[in-house]
């Protein structure tokens, strides 16, 4: 199944929603209504049941390179702070949908991914790279500063030192580099990308849908909590974890020596 706005285009199938950023000739950058298409995609796709895995993209030679800085001239120019307003309040929406799905969200990064496209990305439950992809965030030298949750998300994948470097310099890392220092989960050959992160992928949807909800919820509902209430909250959902029919086809599955069927 495929839906399409003007510069996002979503493909279905297999039980993986392919959303695709695709406005190549500008590095699929931003503009316009396309933070809201964007949101309107995803929300279709997280609540579809068919859908267990979803997955980013661009179109071309970039992931996505942030907002589109002659659109943000144009609102700056005419003083349109209800229109600025409107894209900080659809980026917010994106990312929080993007942490808050039961689904796994993997960025399947082709490219550049900037500003915008770079919070994108690491609100993203993982992210598989191309060899030319790179990742930066140069707010500063536009005056402005991170939002998409970025303060929030950078510290805690990198630690507040390299968050801050990047933040403060504005300068971007590399595929290995990113790899490196836990922006990144994979990095492959750009040739090979497409097939390596679909295989993946397909990885991911064979397992049980609701046991990787837990999972990521556990996560990231612990990442601010105490010790206690991370082990309390972990108790809890092994148990729930416990009574499903993935954990019984699971362990029979193990006992027989052959692949579950979840």
């Amino acid at each position: 199944m495929t839906s399409s706005d003007q510069h996002i285009h979503c493909d279905i199938s297999d039980g993986i929603a392919t959303i695709t950023i695709d406005r190549p000739d500008k590095l699929n950058a931003l503009a316009d209504s396309m933070r809201g298409d964007l949101l309107e995609i995803l929300q279709r796709v997280d609540s579809d049941s068919a859908v267990r895995v979803i997955t980013i993209t661009g179109a071309g030679r970039a992931f996505c390179a942030g907002g589109d800085i002659g659109y943000l001239r144009e609102l700056k120019s005419r003083g349109d702070e209800a229109g600025f307003v409107r894209l900080l309040d659809e980026g917010k929406a994106v990312v929080q949908l993007l942490r808050g799905s039961g689904k796994p969200v993997i960025a399947v990064v082709n490219g550049p991914a900037y500003g915008a496209g770079f919070f994108v990305a690491i609100a993203c439950d993982l992210r598989l790279c191309g060899e030319t992809a790179s990742f930066g965030a140069p707010f500063v030298k536009l005056g402005l500063g991170p939002d998409w949750g970025g303060t929030y998300l950078l510290p805690r994948m990198v630690g507040t030192a390299k968050a801050l470097e990047m933040l403060f310099t504005g300068e971007g890392v590399s595929a290995q580099e990113a790899l490196r220092i836990g922006l990144a989960n994979r990095v492959w050959p750009d040739t090979e990308l497409r097939q390596r992160a679909r295989e993946f992928t397909m990885t991911l949807a064979a397992l049980p849908a609701d046991v990787l909800a837990r999972h990521k919820r556990a996560v990231y509902q612990t990442m601010d909590g105490s010790f206690e209430t991370t082990a309390d909250l972990e108790r809890r959902f092994q148990l729930e974890n416990f009574r499903s029919p993935a954990c019984a086809e699971g362990i029979a599955a193990f006992l027989e020596k052959r692949p579950p069927r979840f």
